[in-house]
């Protein structure tokens, strides 16, 4: 089996704040069919929020994080 490709797992580039990237996700039926949608907040390849409905709190949630300087840490060993 193939593995994924950035499409796949994070789903559909839609815009940047700051260092964050805002992606899209949808689900499908078995008819491939989307059925619902979900927002996620993006750095270097790596969700640190995800499930928002909309697009604007997703902006939101990520200027909160880019104030508050939260960012992926590989090596967190805290």
């Amino acid at each position: 089996m193939a593995r994924k490709n950035k499409s796949e797992t994070l789903g559909s580039y839609i815009s940047k704040v700051g260092y964050f990237d805002i992606y899209q996700k949808f689900t499908y039926d078995r008819k491939g069919k989307a059925t619902s949608s979900e927002y996620r907040v993006v750095h270097a390849k790596n969700v640190i929020k995800g499930q928002i409905k909309n697009k604007s709190s997703a902006i939101l949630t990520a200027t909160d994080l880019l104030s508050r300087g939260i960012k992926y840490d590989k090596h967190d060993k805290s």
